[in-house]
């Protein structure tokens, strides 16, 4: 029996390793061409319409909570058709999500049109064309991460590595054109809704050629039946941790936009982009943990031993990148973003340390979530707040909110794995 398991577990190891080698490709040439983009846009505009972008850019990840939830709530599910092989039901999970989408994700498009001068003002973002175009991005992102998530749930991760390079591909050369006539800040988010409109055409056609099209007219019924209420219940906490996670990953920037000044707020811009190179990075490996690990907990099976590689392969990535930018932050920033940021040069292997605690305390959280323990998005939402209180009413300088950050990170770890090792015990006295 040993022999049987420990065979089991290397193979599944194996699969880890490769789902995630297939994912890291397409996320470093997608990180790659993404520092491209910023590259070429931070030396073709201004320090303050940079700041701008790259505040509008964080405003777009946080206000995309609902659009990451449904990617969760689809990749669990979605795990859990391929694990009986249940084709129809992911049909019936894509048509359920997306009228709920569409449902829901109108009025608001509406209402946050309706209000896009206070936002602006709020933001110091005085471009309201600019803010509409993010709310186009967002409300078509929501259809996109139905999709994506059903493909990440049958494990199809060559697909969207696929997709990720070819929506950063459209955003580099469309930004790249837009803002050459131009259109500067305009420019720079017009590139982000062509983009997206550009992946969720190219992911509706992998979705329906490796996942809900019919192989024929005779395809067998699966018994297994798709319980909506309780993926209903699901999401309400998983929206509840990814707004805590994406507070956590993003918040500071917006709010430093709106508490620096604006040279500042794009010198913290330009720290951050650089430093989230560690997340964007070592990312896909909670995404491939997500997707297993809910396909197992589904079947019965335990997923702690991926779940350690996984916490071994991000922490040693994101060691390596922090030593790399605490001993060369000039360097690093200079090849980026020419000599316009050597000043907050100190800073950088300090953000590292910010990210490489995001990015093992979104390990943890994942994992949790995909063996269905959510009660850690409540812990990580009150984490949250108080640093979301603490950036407005204490966040008056890069040092301050940087300070602050870690302190944050270093609290979403230790909740993290509170309730981690809470399972393991609960585990252990059955």
């Amino acid at each position: 029996m040993n022999f049987q398991k420990l065979k089991a577990n290397f193979s599944e190891h194996n699969k880890f390793v490769k789902n995630s080698a297939v994912l890291f490709a397409g996320s470093l040439i997608t990180s790659l061409l993404n520092y491209v983009f910023h590259l070429v846009i931070g030396r073709q505009v201004s320090v303050a319409v940079y700041g701008q972008a790259e505040a509008l850019i964080s405003l777009i990840v946080i206000i995309s909570v609902p659009a990451a939830t449904l990617t969760m709530v689809a990749t669990k599910y979605g795990a859990a058709c391929k694990a009986d092989g249940n084709k129809q039901g992911s049909r019936e999970i894509l048509t359920y999500l997306n009228k709920k989408v569409f449902k829901f994700g109108l009025p608001i498009f509406l209402v946050m049109v309706l209000l896009t001068s206070i936002i602006g003002k709020f933001l110091n973002v005085t471009n309201n064309l600019a803010l509409i175009l993010v709310w186009i991005a967002v409300f078509i992102s929501f259809f996109n991460a139905v999709n994506t998530g059903l493909l990440n749930g049958w494990q199809k991760f060559k697909q969207v590595s696929l997709s990720s390079v070819y929506f950063t591909i459209v955003k580099l050369i469309s930004g790249f054109i837009l803002v050459a006539f131009g259109f500067a800040l305009n420019g720079i988010i017009g590139s982000l809704l062509l983009s997206t409109i550009a992946a969720y055409a190219l992911i509706l056609w992998y979705l329906r050629a490796c996942v809900t099209k019919r192989t024929n007219n005779n395809e067998a019924p699966c018994k297994k039946t798709i319980d909506f209420k309780s993926l209903s219940r699901y999401a309400v906490p998983v929206f509840a941790g990814n707004i805590a996670v994406t507070i956590l990953g993003y918040g500071d920037m917006v709010l430093a936009k709106h508490n620096l000044s604006e040279l500042a707020a794009g010198q913290y811009g330009a720290l951050t982009v650089t430093s989230k190179v560690i997340f964007f990075t070592t990312g896909v490996i909670a995404g491939v943990l997500f997707s297993m690990s809910a396909e197992n907990s589904h079947k019965g099976n335990s997923s702690l031993h991926i779940l350690k590689v996984a916490l071994l392969l991000v922490f040693g990535a994101s060691l390596f990148a922090t030593i790399i930018y605490f001993l060369f932050p000039i360097l690093i920033l200079s090849v980026l973003f020419g000599s316009k940021y050597q000043d907050v040069a100190p800073y950088l292997g300090w953000f590292a340390v910010v990210v490489t605690l995001y990015s093992l305390s979104n390990v943890i959280f994942q994992y949790l979530l995909s063996i269905h323990k959510t009660k850690v998005s409540w812990a990580l939402l009150a984490i949250s707040t108080v640093a979301l209180v603490a950036f407005v009413t204490g966040g008056k300088s890069i040092n301050a909110m940087l300070t602050i950050n870690i302190i944050a990170q270093i609290a979403a770890v230790i909740v993290g794995s509170f309730f981690l090792l809470r399972k393991k015990e609960a585990n252990s006295l059955r």
